[in-house]
């Protein structure tokens, strides 16, 4: 990398067995600028302050997403919680890519739509791997705000078979924030709406 001051490298290389008043007094100030931000006056402000501009750049580079974290937030805090899982395909509601591996993460995950022969498919699927609790999960839309470092994502959810068929799960919008460890939900960044009643075709 090219010298920012080239005659100031040159004179220190010239220096060899022997210090002079100069040398010593470039030595001393190097070590009067050392050391870490928190060392100076005001340090722990302009630490953190760092640590908040950073903070968009680490959640950039983390695998995970907010809309992600948002989808693992609202299917381990359904009640009943689901152990499968499925996603429409091909319209509005339907979860993007990162959000669909969050169902994945957690148990099976299957596409479901509106075609009557897909959804008989599905349901004998379902029916033969055994009574395990199933959620359709929706997708509502996402909205950014504090320069993309927030993120508000609307999800909704209907069980499918079993003896929670036609139950409605809370709609919520769920907010995550990114700090300096990544993607986070708050404990109360949280709101509810009452359950819609289950729609005649998913995503609806």
């Amino acid at each position: 990398m090219p010298d920012s001051h080239p005659f100031f490298a040159r004179s220190l290389s010239g220096f060899t067995g022997r210090a002079t008043p100069f040398a010593a007094a470039v030595v001393w100030l190097a070590a009067c600028g050392g050391g870490s931000a928190t060392d100076r006056p005001g340090g722990n402000e302009l630490a953190a302050a760092d640590a908040s501009a950073d903070a968009p750049a680490m959640c950039a580079m983390r695998d995970t997403t907010a809309l992600r974290v948002a989808v693992l937030d609202y299917i381990t805090t359904a009640d009943p919680r689901p152990q499968r899982f499925l996603s429409t395909f091909g319209t509005d509601s339907a979860l993007p890519e990162d959000g669909f591996k969050s169902l994945q993460d957690k148990g099976p995950t299957y596409y479901y739509n509106d075609n009557p022969k897909n959804q008989a498919q599905v349901r004998a699927k379902l029916d033969e791997a055994g009574p395990y609790t199933t959620m359709l999960v929706v997708y509502k839309g996402k909205k950014e705000s504090d320069n993309g470092n927030t993120v508000t994502v609307m999800l909704g959810g209907h069980y499918i078979g079993g003896e929670h068929e036609g139950k409605a799960a809370a709609v919520r919008e769920i907010t995550v924030r990114c700090d300096s460890t990544g993607w986070r939900v708050p404990s109360s960044a949280t709101t509810q709406a009452a359950p819609a009643a289950a729609p005649a075709t998913p995503g609806a």
